[in-house]
């Protein structure tokens, strides 16, 4: 059975320290794999983080564990855990917070400044906005797995195909079926 963990919590970083908070980060997220049976995504800054994490309900329970003795994250807040019937990531994705044009659009798109403010967000908001911002094209995500190929909210469309005309349909022969009505009404 697969489930969801959507969360966010503060991060616990002083003035100076984000770089090093940036490679611890993505070096624990180097646990997450598929092959360890977890996909998701975690979207952070030197303020908050946002993380979805999918798989078994038993790896995902363990997981939470961890979380909440990690000493990087200050006021862990779940909100929200439930059964799925299929997961919305491919693999793992780590993205930085980072100021992009397009990092911005989607900050203004979840949050009413631009800025990252998951306490005004609700469970499916964090979701597409990790979703979202893991699926970004910047050296500001990292992905592992099978999440390399760049998850995409929808697949690129082909260029159309130029029209060939149809082929001359030959249409079976068709057999004429005459149905009789047999019962007769009696007269009344």
């Amino acid at each position: 059975m697969l489930s969801r963990l959507v969360f966010y919590g503060r991060t616990n970083v002083k003035i100076g320290e984000s770089a090093g908070m940036i490679k611890s980060i993505l070096a624990a997220a180097s646990e997450y794999s598929p092959a360890s049976g977890l996909t998701g995504g975690l979207v952070f800054n030197e303020k908050y983080m946002l993380e979805v994490i999918e798989g078994a309900r038993e790896q995902v329970s363990k997981r939470l564990r961890l979380l909440f003795e990690d000493p990087r994250i200050e006021d862990l807040t779940v909100l929200a855990i439930s059964t799925i019937d299929k997961r919305v990531f491919d693999g793992w994705a780590v993205g930085y917070a980072g100021r992009t044009i397009d990092a911005e659009r989607l900050y203004l798109k979840y949050n009413p400044t631009v800025d990252i403010n998951p306490t005004s967000m609700s469970a499916a908001a964090v979701l597409d906005f990790v979703r979202e911002f893991c699926a970004l094209d910047t050296l500001y995500v990292q992905r592992t797995g099978l999440a390399d190929q760049r998850p995409t909210t929808l697949p690129p469309q082909p260029p159309p195909a130029a029209p060939r005309p149809a082929p001359a349909r030959q249409d079976p022969p068709v057999e004429t079926i005459r149905v009789v009505n047999t019962k007769t009404m009696a007269p009344t």
